[in-house]
């Protein structure tokens, strides 16, 4: 099966559909490594005060850059990648 940059869009609902058990971490993660855009993630803010923490990931894949908000960071790193995940499903519709 050959490989192309615009490839990689096409099968990024098919990645996510074969593979339902996967995180959205792991989705972005193996879609950069099929398009040479390996995923970027920074933590932008950390709040956290007694009862309430709050915590910011920035994720960057190619020229895409979303972010997440969560209570931690697991979860904050998770919505981060699922942003990203909408919006390249999106471009991959026009």
């Amino acid at each position: 099966m050959q490989s192309t940059p615009f490839c990689g869009f096409c099968s990024l609902g098919k990645m996510i559909t074969a593979k339902p058990g996967k995180t959205p971490i792991q989705v972005l993660h193996e879609y950069g490594m099929k398009t040479k855009n390996i995923p970027v993630y920074e933590c932008e803010r950390s709040d956290v005060q007694i009862h309430v923490p709050t915590f910011t990931f920035r994720v960057t894949v190619g020229d895409i850059t979303c972010t997440g908000e969560g209570t931690s960071k697991k979860l904050a790193k998770h919505r981060a990648a699922e942003a990203a995940i909408n919006i390249l499903k999106a471009n991959a519709s026009i």
